[in-house]
């Protein structure tokens, strides 16, 4: 690798360490260096207190020799103006001084843990629903090209991985680095020798093995996302397509694939667990070795009264500088393991950098939609997905208030395409598209619940049957009458009321309790239970039989006139009263016009009809 490689790859992981920084706002950059300043003043406490127990030991053997005490003792006597008290006073002082320094820097520490730990989980909170802000202002499209765990994994667990995991580590990392700066310092003014040896060994300890397990645990943080992530999506994909596995009898294999990621992923969290721990018994080993080391040489270079004196102040650093050097090596390898872990989230935020979050605010729920006008007008509309052809082809489409307009076409015709565009939930490479004579984004914000959609297959949440029509608004803002009157135009009255527990009642998990026409009826439901203006389905009858679809046809023409429906149809009975259709095939339209119209000018269209006898 020549040097210009070189720089590119320092450049990179400058960028790339620095990322989670930028997640914050100047306010909490702040924040943090209070919280730097305030763990400096608590070394230097941790300082003290170590400092006075080797003035103990020194009046310790004072009191047993009647040795005079040192000059830099005298000094701490003197400025603690307790020279001329007695020896048992004297340490009795200077050992009530060290209990309130250490009990100071022990309850301030955990006052300041306490709140850097509301913070980061504050601002995980907070980054998740920023990220969450920006994610359901993307395309249709943009959100499908993530699989859905890798979204919850990075809208989530990644979130937590970045604040807590390297952000709220590296606070901890950054007060154990001072504490060590601070103790270094102090104990080289005593004795130098002492000083340089331990750091010699500890340092040098320390770092041998945080150079052999840091690419370890990179590569385990990184292991452990991936099967997190594929974990989850394999137990999702075999509840959701549990039917088809039961029938090809392939539960034994989900099973086995589920279970051997779950056992990868516990044997990565034991590996993790004990690449962390391990160094505390390295650590432990070289205090015994260093302590042995120190003793030989103060005892051969010095009087025993100085000796004893250095190594009290060496094993009272010791018993605070192992615990931290344990938390720094500790954290620098979570960290490293965290960051792995954080990647997808990071992967993410670098692409919702420039999305904007919803602006929108939470409006209650209501069924005024004034001054809201029900037409759609797009004009000369096309579309293509990343790196494709064309798949909407100069497609202008007018519906005026109160018209019944159908989009019909063979499979793969590009309807559903287009009425995704007419909702604004894809952006069309060109042209335009306007609700009311706004955006569609700009219309759903000024009157919410003017417009209502139902896909063809509807989304049945975990919940009760009033949850389910409330979707995206608070039960207790709905009154009783507005769920039974949908219900009614749903047809699906008689049904909830012969259930025991009415609008309360459990539809199971994606509607494991309600047949395939009873979800798509509630649906139906749903979507009228703010009584839209505009009402866009697509093809929201297909799972009905022949007389429940007459029948619902029946209760939503009755809408028009008051109500704009736009709806693609795969059976054309349905579509017969249209004041308007577009034929579709293959992204273009090839034909406008009534029903009748359409059987006249359009071959393809006059053939489909009369192969359904009309």
């Amino acid at each position: 690798m020549d040097v210009s490689e070189r720089l590119m790859s320092y450049s990179f992981k400058m960028k790339s360490l620095t990322l989670p920084l930028t997640l914050l706002s100047k306010r909490e950059k702040v924040l943090l260096g209070v919280a730097v300043f305030i763990n400096l003043f608590l070394a230097f406490l941790d300082l003290v207190g170590v400092l006075l127990i080797g003035v103990i030991g020194s009046l310790s053997i004072k009191g047993l020799s009647s040795v005079e005490p040192g000059e830099r003792v005298s000094s701490i006597l003197f400025f603690l103006r307790i020279q001329d008290q007695s020896f048992e006073i004297q340490v009795l002082l200077i050992g009530i001084v060290v209990v309130l320094a250490f009990i100071t820097k022990t309850i301030l520490s955990i006052l300041l843990l306490r709140k850097t730990l509301f913070f980061m989980a504050r601002r995980a909170a907070s980054m998740s629903f920023e990220l969450v802000s920006k994610y359901f202002n993307l395309s249709v499209s943009q959100i499908n090209e993530r699989s859905t765990q890798n979204s919850i994994y990075s809208l989530t667990t990644g979130v937590t991985a970045t604040m807590v995991g390297v952000i709220g580590a590296s606070i901890s990392l950054i007060s154990d680095v001072l504490l060590l700066i601070v103790l270094g310092l102090g104990i080289f003014l005593i004795d130098p020798i002492t000083a340089l040896l331990s750091v010699l060994i500890f340092g040098s300890l320390s770092t041998l093995i945080y150079r052999k397990l840091r690419k370890k645990m990179k590569e385990l943080g990184t292991q452990q996302n991936v099967f997190q992530i594929k974990s989850a999506q394999r137990i999702y994909e075999a509840i959701v397509s549990f039917r088809e596995i039961f029938v090809r009898n392939r539960q034994s294999y989900y099973a086995s694939e589920i279970g051997a990621m779950r056992l990868k992923l516990s044997e990565g969290n034991a590996e993790i667990v004990f690449l962390t721990g391990i160094s505390k018994y390295l650590l432990e080993v070289s205090l015994v070795v260093t302590a042995l080391l120190l003793a030989a040489y103060q005892f051969t270079t010095t009087t025993a009264y100085l000796a004893f004196a250095n190594i009290a102040v060496f094993v009272a650093a010791s018993t605070r500088t192992i615990p931290a050097i344990l938390r720094l090596q500790q954290g620098m390898l979570n960290i490293r393991s965290s960051f792995a872990e954080a990647q997808p989230t990071f992967s993410l935020v670098k692409e919702l950098q420039d999305v904007q979050s919803s602006q929108s605010l939470v409006t209650p729920f209501t069924r005024i939609h004034s001054g809201f006008s029900p037409h759609v007008h797009a004009s000369g509309i096309s579309f293509k997905y990343k790196e494709s052809e064309e798949v909407i082809m100069n497609v202008s489409l007018h519906a005026r208030p109160g018209e019944f307009v159908a989009i019909v076409g063979e499979s793969g015709a590009g309807k559903s395409t287009l009425v995704d565009i007419l909702l604004g939930a894809l952006r069309p490479t060109d042209g335009i598209v306007t609700i009311a004579g706004l955006r569609p984004e700009g219309a759903y914000s000024k009157w919410p619940g003017a417009v209502s959609y139902v896909p063809q297959n509807c989304t049945v949440i975990d919940g009760s049957i009033r949850d389910n029509l409330a979707l995206g608004y608070k039960t207790s803002e709905i009154p009783d009458e507005y769920f039974w009157d949908c219900l009614k135009q749903a047809h699906l009255y008689e049904f909830v009321n012969s259930l025991s527990k009415k609008l309360e009642s459990y539809v199971g998990d994606r509607g494991t309790k309600l047949s395939g026409g009873q979800k798509q009826r509630l649906g139906i439901a749903r979507a009228l239970i703010t009584r839209p203006r505009l009402l866009i389905l697509d093809e929201a009858t297909s799972s009905l039989d022949g007389l429940m679809e007459y029948e619902i046809s029946e209760s939503l023409l009755a809408l028009k006139g008051e109500v704009t429906l736009i709806t693609i149809a795969h059976r054309l009975s349905t579509v017969v009263r249209a004041d308007r259709i577009y034929y579709l095939e293959n992204g273009s339209v090839l034909g406008v016009g009534s029903f009748a119209e359409l059987k006249r000018s359009n071959s393809k269209f006059r053939e489909q009809a009369e192969k359904m006898g009309l």
